[in-house]
């Protein structure tokens, strides 16, 4: 143990690495701004028409929502449709406030979101009706979870629809067996704050990546460097423990700084925003009605947080791997940035059409495996399967073999 923390020291003290820690803590500190106050952050319109955001928006939305918050059921939706209907009708009669109907019904924009999704049988929603809500009739309340299902069947099987040909017949079945397991009715309410942790923690897991790579670039390559690779490696001994510890050393250190990233923002961003919705599945907001993941915001954080250690874990095994093979500070950096950075370009550019279902499995998409909405199935041995199932057991097996790797780069290694 005392060389795993002699190699961690030696990693503290590199000024590179101290300075991709302090970038690393303003990236973290820069997400949590960008989904408090940014673009992306929670708003609220208040009676003068001004938008607030931030903590003050935030509970004021909160508040606003309490009373649209629990069981989705037929009385619910009744009792929502009465006030979408309501206000719509005093709306007309203030003319000259053209925001009126918006800031009276921002506690149950959640739900009129979803009554738009549910009764637009588009299953493409791209010309929905913003306003579909407010035309409709209690009797027609009935249908509204059997909507879901119907729009995904009709998309699937209409041969005019652009989902025909994209899947198989078993990726259809899939598909429909995961919107029909949705417990229904749905939980509704206050989800901002999980909601905005999930974008924060994404920007931290993707691009912190690149930074982490800077961190433990030089566990092998600065031996070469300091010229004290001849000493270190010249015997079995150092050949085999040293190598331990460097790269115990790397996955510890990688370990520590990503989980401490990781609290920092999910706890900064929750006590802004709020923890209320944990409980509530992703379905319940409008821009996830069609997702076929039935898991609710706490889980998809914790999945998010687990599979993003994972994506850390490999990352931080490669850099330690090209940096042993290569000795080389650069490469150690350069390739695992443009793993990362490369692939996201080209799925988020949508260039390489013919093999975007294939990008989805390299290491960049498992930071957003719950936030794309784009349906990617592949069949492995006769069982459909998502991405993010073949990359937990792919790249937790790449990981285990990097780490052999580096032992065998060295198991024989003769450093004269």
């Amino acid at each position: 143990m005392a060389m795993v923390w002699y190699e961690i020291k030696k990693i503290l003290v590199r000024p590179s690495c101290q300075i991709a820690l302090l970038i690393l803590l303003l990236l973290a500190g820069q997400s949590c701004y960008r989904v408090m106050y940014g673009a992306e952050g929670v708003f609220w319109v208040n009676e003068d028409g001004q938008e607030e955001t931030g903590f003050a928006a935030a509970q004021k939305l909160r508040a606003a929502s309490a009373e649209w918050s629990g069981t989705l059921d037929q009385e619910m939706l009744e009792k929502a449709l009465a006030e979408l209907k309501q206000i719509s009708t005093e709306a007309k009669e203030h003319p000259e406030d053209l925001d009126y109907a918006y800031k009276k019904r921002q506690g149950l924009e959640h739900i009129r979101g979803l009554l738009n999704n549910s009764f637009n049988m588009d299953y493409s929603w791209d010309y929905g009706d913003y306003f579909l809500a407010e035309t409709l009739e209690p009797e027609q309340l009935s249908e509204f979870y059997d909507n879901r299902v119907n729009q995904l069947k009709n998309w699937l099987y209409d041969e005019a629809s652009t989902g025909y040909e994209l899947f198989s017949e078993d990726e259809k079945q899939y598909m429909i067996n995961c919107y029909e397991s949705l417990d229904t009715p749905l939980e509704v309410g206050y989800t901002a704050g999980w909601e905005k942790t999930y974008y924060a923690s994404y920007y931290v897991i993707l691009y912190g990546t690149i930074l982490m790579a800077f961190l433990i670039s030089g566990v092998f390559a600065n031996e070469s460097r300091w010229k004290a690779d001849s000493i270190f490696f010249s015997t079995e001994l150092g050949r085999k423990k040293g190598t331990d510890a460097k790269l115990a050393a790397g996955f510890l250190f990688t370990t520590a700084v990503y989980w401490l990233m990781m609290a920092l923002v999910n706890l900064v961003v929750l006590s802004c925003l709020g923890f209320e919705g944990a409980n509530c599945p992703l379905q319940s907001s409008s821009n996830f009605w069609k997702s076929t993941i039935n898991i609710t915001y706490l889980q998809r954080s914790m999945l998010q947080l687990a599979d993003g250690y994972l994506l850390w874990m490999f990352l931080s095994g490669l850099v330690m791997m090209v940096s042993a093979i290569s000795s080389s500070l650069s490469l150690s950096v350069t390739v695992p940035s443009l793993l990362i950075l490369g692939t996201d370009i080209l799925g988020s550019r949508g260039y390489i059409e013919e093999a975007s279902k294939w990008i989805r499995l390299f290491p960049h998409a498992m930071a957003s495996a719950y936030g794309n909405e784009t349906i990617v199935l592949y069949s492995v041995f006769g069982r459909i399967v998502t991405p993010i199932t073949i990359q937990r057991l792919l790249y937790s097996g790449l990981t285990i073999l990097i780490v052999i790797l580096c032992h065998r780069t060295y198991r024989r290694k003769q450093i004269r």
